[in-house]
């Protein structure tokens, strides 16, 4: 697998594990009164079971086509994938301060999520940048990714 591809799937996991996060943040406004510290133990535990699940899965694919020890596959897939769980800790590291600066814990569960929503823009930003867009168009690319957070942020109120 080539450097460049390699990369694209470090990024694509950790832009994933944003996405993720940020649904289960915002399920659990589905809780009459959400525990912060609860809530970010679940996120996290979520986040790190997709994390080994789609490492797994990887290992499986590179050991049925024959690339790699499975010692090795399983090595590389779990390192690879990292940025999904890494993606995780600045919303979860807001949640947390949020909450050590005496924020409830639904205000630090809403701050966490909207980390991830301004996470996703700005990853929605940084391609149009360096793809050479007008401000416009950057500002345009980096308000559709965010949508994905605020489009839960829709189904949440739609589903309450």
């Amino acid at each position: 697998m080539s450097e460049a591809h390699e990369r694209v799937e470090r990024l694509a996991g950790a832009i994933y594990g944003t996405i993720v996060l940020a649904g289960v943040l915002a399920a659990s406004e589905y809780d009459e009164s959400p525990e912060a510290f609860e809530t970010g133990l679940y996120a996290l535990a979520t986040v790190v079971v997709l994390w080994l699940a789609h490492a797994w899965a990887q290992t499986l694919g590179r050991r049925i086509i024959g690339v790699g020890s499975p010692r090795h596959a399983l090595r590389h897939s779990l390192a690879r994938d990292w940025p999904l769980v890494q993606a995780a800790l600045p919303p979860l590291g807001a949640m947390a301060l949020a909450g050590l600066f005496g924020a409830s814990d639904k205000t630090a569960i809403d701050i966490a999520f909207w980390v991830c929503v301004v996470s996703l823009g700005a990853w929605g930003a940084i391609v149009a940048h360096r793809e050479g867009a007008s401000t416009a168009r950057t500002l345009t690319a980096a308000l559709g990714c965010a949508a994905l957070g605020l489009a839960l942020v829709v189904l949440k109120e739609l589903v309450s």
